[in-house]
This record gives structure tokens, sequence and C-alpha cells, in this order.
């Protein structure tokens, strides 16, 4: 049997749903700050990981597949592994669970939810706190893979006007794509701006001042991502400012976030745990499922992440 080993903070609960999922392999885990069986280590072929502890690596010399917990490749694009090992990363089903997230902060300010707690507190009948009718107002998405097209599915449903943005235009039936570099013009007429792509060169630091100038009071940014898509000081410059009406975040660039950071007390800020999106194994592994297949039979890995491109 191919040896697959789970180094996760979670593996007693991927342990024995990969070895159910796929009954062919020998799948043993421990937590990334446990000491493995050096010995059945040497020998396993696959490893399925968020971040490697360091010298894992050098422990496995027979390494053939790396299965990241996750979406965001950024991390583990970075380490050495050598070229001719496939990486394949896991969405799951993050696309329904960043959907329903970003559906629910932008509804709770659209039907005023925080005023009408307030006026229960104090017993006021607050009739004059009409919902903001979204019917028609821009949604624009920046990053439009799987993720990011539930997100905007979700969006179009409660009848925003929704736009992608990607890297690389291509025809779509379903949405209007654009060209990432164009964002910034279309920000001062949008009421959400939701960031779902990845970590790359060409993404880090692409929320900064430059590009929240052209922003306006009433547009709420979600970042359901990663972290370093924004530039944190001219984001809490851009909502002083009125660039920007509010940030729900739910990446940063330092997890968990520091005490000291200005983001915990911004009132126009709300800040969540990574939970946008959690990995679970029965989101995981039916995305993964093929790959363990393949992997048992000795077959060649789909779908590894170009690495140039980091995803």
């Amino acid at each position: 049997m191919r040896r697959l080993a789970v180094i996760h903070h979670h593996f007693k609960d991927y342990v024995p749903a990969l070895r159910e999922a796929e009954p062919r392999l020998d799948v043993r885990g421990w937590h990334p700050r446990e000491v493995p069986d050096e010995a059945w280590l040497a020998e396993a072929e696959g490893l399925f990981v968020w971040r490697l502890p360091e010298g894992l690596l050098q422990r496995m010399p027979r390494l053939a597949w790396v299965q990241n917990s996750g979406a965001g490749m950024d991390h583990l694009v970075r380490e050495a592994i050598p070229p001719g090992i496939p990486i394949t990363r896991a969405d799951g089903q993050f696309g329904h669970w960043m959907a329903r997230y970003t559906a629910a902060h932008l509804l709770a300010e659209a039907q005023r939810l925080d005023e009408c707690r307030a006026a229960q507190a104090g017993k006021c009948w607050a009739s004059r706190l009409v919902p903001e009718d979204l019917t028609g107002r821009q949604a624009l998405v920046y990053g439009f893979g799987r993720i990011g097209r539930q997100i905007g599915r979700a969006l179009r449903e409660l009848g925003l006007d929704v736009h992608g943005f990607v890297r690389t235009v291509r025809s779509d039936a379903e949405f209007p794509l654009h060209p990432g570099r164009e964002l910034g013009p279309w920000l001062g007429g949008a009421r959400v701006l939701v960031l779902c792509a990845p970590l790359t060169g060409e993404t880090r630091g692409l929320v900064d001042a430059g590009l929240l100038a052209q922003g306006n009071a009433g547009l709420t940014l979600v970042n359901v991502g990663r972290g370093e898509l924004v530039v944190v000081p001219d984001l809490l410059e851009a909502l002083d400012r009125g660039w920007l009406g509010r940030a729900v975040l739910d990446v940063f660039p330092q997890e968990p976030l520091p005490a000291d950071s200005p983001l915990w007390e911004h009132p126009k800020v709300v800040v969540t745990p990574h939970h946008s999106g959690p990995s679970t194994p029965r989101a995981i592994i039916p995305d993964i499922l093929d790959n363990l297949r393949r992997f048992a039979e000795g077959l060649p890995i789909l779908d590894g992440v170009d690495r140039t491109l980091g995803y």
C-alpha cells in the first residue's frame, strides 16, 4: 500500500475520513508539533498538509505528491518542494461558504440590522429604518475562479449587477469579465468589492491608497482571499477619508490578528477569525477524491498548481 502522511492540526478528523475515502492507502497522521514515526514517514510518498513543519521535506525522501488542505497556495509555492513533485489544491465547498459569508455581511448592512437591534434595546418602534434596495447595485468580484463564481451567483440572486475581474480575460456565458488591472475606475460606482484572488506577485498589495482613492463612501470591501492583498494602513486611511464605507475582513497579513492592531477597534471594520471557508473533511475530500484514487493506483496526479503563477 502507498503511504499518505497527514501533518495537520486536525489530523484526528482527516485520517479516518481519508482512510474511508480510499481504503487502498496506508494513512497515518500527526499534529505539526508532534514527532512522527520517522521510519514510516521516510517511506511515505504522499503528504496532506497545510503548512510544512521545518525539516519535514528532508525526512520524506520518497515524496511524490503534496496535497494542500485548502485553496490558498502561496505558502506552499514558496517552499523548496522539488519541481517534479505535483502540488494540488482543494477548493472544497469554500465557494458556498464564502458566498454565504459575503451575502450575510452585505445583507446585515442593507437590512440595517445593527440599527434594528439598537432600536429593540430601547423598545423603539423605528418604522423609518427602511432597508437598502440592492437591486442593480454593482458588485465587483476580484478573482473569478470557482470560489469567485459562487460568490457572484449569490450576489446576483440578491439583485446586484455582478462583474468579475481576472488576470486573463476569457469568454463567460454567465458574467461579464474584465482585466484585473481595470478594477480602479469601477470602484466609484460600486456597492461591494469582494477579494477572493490568490496571493501572487501581481496581487500582493493590490488594495492600496491609489486604488482606494477611486472608491466611494458607500463601498463595502469584503476580503476572503489573502490578508496581503490589502495594505492595512492605506485601508484605514481610506475609511477615515470616506473613500471606503466599510471593510469586512476575514484574512490578515498576520494571523491571529495581533491584539495591538488598530483593525480591532475601528468602527468601520468587521474582523472575523478566518472562518469564511472552514476546511473540513466533508468539504475537502470530495474535491481531492480523484487524485486519492490515482495516487493509490500509481497514476499521475492531475491539476497540479502552476508554480510560476502561484495557483
